[in-house]
């Protein structure tokens, strides 16, 4: 039986394939696919009900510009977007970056896209270790810090645990010991401040500086993996070349063995105590030592 603009039938068809579409396709995609749908078919916008929020996504069709960073998720969102007209913003580069398509970058960088100075530091931090690769390839810096903190990329991989990457950058010149800006705090800290023990391993190999300590406290790699609990952390960096067992604190004078006495960590302690030259005596700004803050 033929179908035709007037039949039932077909009518039927299209009442059921909506009501199922409404149903069970809309409510699985998110805004901005809602979003390309109402800019791409005009029935397609009526049916998806955009919210006000949602409308900002939605682009000329209802009167809204596009912007490139709402397609970012997908090279071939943007390729989309970037073809109807909408122009690149600063914020795109940094988004790409972050977000693992390593694809919908190159795109973007084939059409112009501004190049953020930061983009190794997005790319490192949530670990995309073909972007970070495809970045220093590309001419990104190694060393170039977050505008926020100073932090460096291998700083941001080395927080997150990112091994990979951390030898990536690492293999690549990064400067193991740069700190951020705010804190002094290095790669080596934050990772041991982590619990990542396998890249404090490759920090350590590459030469980073064990006793390097915080511009605000003082505090340094063994304090912060003492304070706690990172046993296996600890053990490494007393085995560590120059490692200073008894470098206190600035602001209170507490040492590591201080630290993990006053909170417990009994496997930490014990550690500090076998280290050649520690000083069990040495008390914080209060007069308290260990032994005292271990009994209380």
């Amino acid at each position: 039986m033929p179908l035709h603009p007037g039949s039932p039938l077909l009518g039927g068809l299209l009442e059921q394939w909506s009501c199922l579409f409404e149903a069970e396709v809309l409510p699985r995609m998110d805004p901005t696919s809602r979003a390309v749908l109402a800019q791409v078919n005009r029935a397609g916008r009526d049916a998806v009900r955009l919210s006000p929020a949602e409308l900002a996504c939605a682009g000329r069709a209802i009167g809204v510009p596009l912007k490139l960073v709402d397609f970012v998720g997908s090279a071939g969102r943007l390729a989309w977007a970037h073809a109807d007209g909408c122009p690149w913003v600063a914020r795109t580069c940094r988004l790409l970056a972050g977000g693992g398509d390593l694809q919908a970058l190159q795109l973007a960088r084939a059409h112009g896209c501004p190049w953020n100075r930061s983009r190794c530091w997005f790319a490192a931090s949530a670990g995309h270790l073909d972007m970070v690769e495809y970045l220093i390839e590309t001419g990104a810096s190694v060393d170039y810090g977050s505008q926020l903190d100073g932090s460096t990329p291998l700083y941001a991989a080395s927080e997150q645990g990112h091994l990979d990457v951390v030898r990536l950058l690492i293999g690549a010149g990064a400067d193991v010991d740069i700190a951020r800006t705010d804190t002094g705090a290095t790669p080596c800290f934050v990772a041991a401040q982590e619990g990542h023990l396998d890249v404090v391993v490759r920090l350590i190999d590459a030469g980073a500086d064990v006793n390097s300590a915080l511009t605000t406290t003082g505090g340094t790699p063994l304090h912060v993996a003492s304070q706690n609990g990172q046993t296996d952390v600890v053990a490494l960096l007393l085995s560590a070349t120059g490692v200073d067992v008894n470098q206190a604190r600035m602001n209170d004078n507490t040492t590591p063995l201080y630290a993990a006495s006053r909170l417990g960590h009994e496997d930490v302690v014990e550690r500090l105590l076998a280290a050649p030259g520690v000083n069990v005596n040495l008390p914080r700004d209060t007069g308290a030592t260990p032994l005292l803050v271990a009994a209380q």
